[in-house]
């Protein structure tokens, strides 16, 4: 058996059938995710070759190319899914190093939901759990070591006890943790909490088992320096195009049928701080649109944010890409997005850099304008805002309210996603001492503000939903459609309950329960009939 084992909870180490938006759907209260839905469509079986995992996340892909890298053998390592914990861990065992999304429910998509529900633990939580308890009980047996680093390592903070964690790891890995990883089997004392140094891009080796959805990443950190955002406290780079193309080509050779580009923004990438590369994305997607084709890979290259002002300096960048992939109404890209506000004050104090090269009062001007550019280049993109900023006043949330209302106006294609203000660990904010946002605390412009995003982001789901739901098996595909069909039209009566009166999230909905699969095939089947029908 392997002496040191990575892994991940089932929430985590999944392929999300292909989409990684379907990733969202466990942030919800795992009350409200019936286990047919969470285990078949959101978070299905990643296939093992014996106990190693034929793909992975990408984070785990590099920490096992690290190791190997820093002179462990690929004996000594292996990645292995949750489900086959029991199966790779025993008294040869010295390390079992975990990567975590939202291991205690408090990323900002996870807490926003759950306060919208009337809370309880979400899938994320419950994943994590599942997976400690079983870790934990093998720990007694065989006395391994436990080390958790991944984004969400600062939820686990204080808890390190309760889970038997011996080293909780945040930062960058590949040259920190490998020498973490010495120290612990040579037995060393190593502190309960480390953090990894930058590393210098000639340091970070290729991965050595394909990722999960084709991911690379093609950026690290983030320039803006937003502070309520964790990958902006880190040195921005982009990473060599050769280097992208060789983890593109090995991911195409070893059987992945798409590409991921993992970046905060894909109109950074060649950057020089906030001074965009035009060339340099171009060559980008055509390099690897040429590998697409050559392997007969993916119809498109995903991508996972951009920014507005960013996409406003490239417009000629935007529709490249979608001329390149040949993007249409049928065949769109959705990207996330970062709105935070419609308020310029909000924007001047606490994401200045998100307006770059313009001035903040330019703010609702550039949103609306680059929803237009997206829009007309098939780009139906996910605005996510904020609220809950400390220093929030009412013209604050109407001047979100209005901006969301102009997009309307506008006929804007995408989602306006509300999220709460979450003081995420090593975010300037959370340096601040700024607490968690609760629902029930808000004034009544942020709920206005936060009903008005959702009205929209409903209205356009129901136009946009076939396209942007793909699964390639018809069966599970009719009972998505027709699960989501019923969300929808749940998510409407929520609205409107809501907007009488907030406080019916407690009275009622933090009492519904359709986990139970009799329940959804009760409640889905008539549907699924009445439409073949």
């Amino acid at each position: 058996m392997a002496r040191i084992v990575l892994t991940a909870d089932r929430a985590v180490f999944t392929d999300y059938h292909g989409n990684d938006l379907f990733g969202f759907g466990l942030c919800l209260p795992y009350r409200l995710v019936p286990e047919l839905v969470q285990y078949h469509i959101l978070a299905p079986k990643i296939p093992a070759d014996g106990l190693r995992a034929k793909y992975a996340p990408y984070a785990l892909c590099k920490v096992e190319a690290s190791l190997i890298a820093a002179g462990f053998s690929r004996r000594d390592v292996v990645i292995v899914p949750p489900r086959m914990i029991m199966k790779a861990i025993d008294k040869d065992t010295e390390i079992v190093a975990i990567h975590v999304l939202d291991p205690m429910g408090l990323a900002p998509v996870t807490w926003t939901l759950k306060a919208l529900s009337g809370g309880g633990k979400s899938a994320t939580e419950l994943e994590f759990e599942k997976l400690m308890s079983v870790i934990r009980s093998l720990k007694e047996k065989y006395k391994f070591k436990i080390v958790i680093g991944g984004p969400g390592n600062w939820q686990l903070r204080g808890y390190e006890s309760r889970y038997g964690i011996d080293v909780l790891f945040d930062g960058e890995a590949e040259v920190t943790f490998p020498s973490i990883v010495k120290k612990l089997l040579s037995g060393e004392k190593v502190p309960r909490y480390v953090k990894g140094e930058p590393v210098p891009l000639d340091r970070i080796p290729l991965i050595v088992t394909p990722s999960r959805n084709g991911q690379v990443q093609i950026t690290r950190g983030c320039p803006r320096k937003c502070h309520f955002c964790n990958p902006t406290m880190w040195h921005f780079r982009s990473f060599p195009l050769n280097i992208i193309s060789r983890e593109v080509e090995f991911n195409l050779r070893n059987g992945i049928k798409s590409i991921g580009l993992v970046t905060e923004d894909i109109m950074l990438y060649g950057a020089r701080g906030l001074e965009l590369n035009s060339h340099a994305i171009r060559k980008l997607f055509e390099e690897l649109t040429d590998l697409a084709r050559k392997w007969e890979a993916c119809e498109k290259i995903g991508f996972s944010h951009v920014s507005c002002a960013s996409a406003l300096v490239l417009k000629d960048v935007v529709k490249y890409i979608s001329e390149i992939q040949g993007l249409s109404d049928d065949n769109p890209t959705f990207p996330q997005v970062g709105l935070e506000s419609g308020s310029p004050r909000l924007l001047a104090k606490h994401f200045r850099g998100k307006v770059y090269p313009w001035k903040p009062e330019d703010w609702p001007e550039i949103v609306v304008e680059s929803s237009k550019l997206f829009n007309e280049s098939y780009w139906y993109p996910c605005f996510t805002y904020i609220v809950g900023f400390p220093d929030a006043t009412p013209d604050d949330y109407i001047a979100t309210t209005e901006l969301i209302d102009r997009l309307r106006s506008e006929e804007f294609k995408g989602w306006t996603f509300p999220l709460l203000l979450i003081p995420m660990g090593g975010t300037i904010i959370e340096k601040k001492g700024i607490r968690f946002s609760e629902f029930s605390k808000l004034p009544q412009e942020a709920i206005d503000c936060m009903i008005a995003g959702w009205k929209l982001s409903l209205d356009n789901s129901k136009k946009l939903v076939d396209k942007l739901l793909k699964i390639k098996k018809p069966f599970l595909s009719r009972i998505l459609n027709t699960i989501v069909s019923l969300a929808l039209n749940a998510m409407e009566n929520w609205i409107n309950d809501v907007s009488k009166d907030p406080n019916v999230i407690d009275s009622v909905y933090s009492n519904i329960s359709i986990r139970k699969t009799y329940k959804v095939i009760k409640t889905t089947l008539p549907a699924i009939i009445e439409k073949r029908l």
